[in-house]
């Protein structure tokens, strides 16, 4: 059976040298007055927060490549307006040249082994968009993570971070398509989605001792979904019907 950690990493690793794509970029449904609010409880000055499965570099909110990437995550620029220390972590080589470009100490490493010492890292850690990440297998069968290999990247987040150190998990859920609404598609099977209650009960099971639900903005969760809709051939859409499951992020604490 193929598993996310061993022939995932070598799928991403030959991606992230062949092609220049913002996979994990593309959504997050929390605004950036909601991050700021969770973040304004701890002091970020000069201090290392590590991006695990950072990919590429999402597009600052005034840019014009922002307009191609409108739901793309602005936490990276509001760490950095909190003149945190970004690592950014991933396995991928181009992804993380990309990363160096903005001045960022990049690390190449593997999410389930993360690079560090124990409680070396004194800000905090983002995990976004990786808990629902899946790679293509034998045949083109789709592999997504499953909920031992995601408590095997809490358990290395928990041995990193110092007491009182928060990790931000953000899932922009799974893009699920019927056609006529009978026929799926596209997205996982029900016995494969993580959920925001899984990950909450795998986050208590590491150890994390606080775990706060933090609130989705509506409006960005729509236009998620009208963007997915409109990626399909406009002659399919009378036909198609588009929703996004098990979207969420959370809050936790070492």
């Amino acid at each position: 059976m193929e598993k996310f950690e061993r022939e995932g990493q070598k799928y991403w690793e030959t991606f992230g040298k062949s092609l220049e794509l913002l996979p994990r970029q593309y959504f997050d449904f929390v605004s950036a007055e909601k991050y700021r609010e969770l973040l304004e409880r701890y002091d970020l000055n000069n201090k290392k927060v590590v991006d695990i499965g950072a990919g590429y570099p999402p597009p600052l909110t005034e840019s014009p490549e922002r307009e191609l990437s409108p739901l793309s995550s602005e936490l990276q620029e509001i760490l950095k307006q909190k003149d945190a220390k970004i690592i950014p972590v991933d396995v991928a080589e181009n992804a993380l040249k990309y990363q160096k470009e903005k001045g960022r100490e990049s690390v190449m490493g593997n999410a389930f082994q993360l690079p560090f010492k124990n409680e070396s890292i004194d800000g905090g850690a983002v995990i976004l968009n990786l808990f629902n990440s899946s790679f293509k297998g034998e045949g083109g069968k789709e592999i997504f993570i499953n909920p031992e290999e995601c408590k095997k990247i809490l358990e290395e987040t928990h041995r990193i971070l110092q007491h009182d150190k928060f990790a931000i998990i953000n899932n922009y859920g799974y893009m699920l398509a019927k056609m006529d609404n009978l026929v799926k598609f596209m997205g996982p099977e029900e016995s494969q989605i993580i959920t925001p209650e899984i990950i909450e009960k795998l986050a208590e099971e590491t150890g994390f001792t606080k775990i706060e639900n933090i609130p989705l903005d509506s409006e960005k969760m729509e236009m998620g979904r009208k963007i997915i809709y409109e990626s399909f051939p406009e002659q399919l859409r009378e036909r198609i019907s588009v929703d996004l499951e098990s979207s969420g992020a959370v809050l936790i604490e070492k």
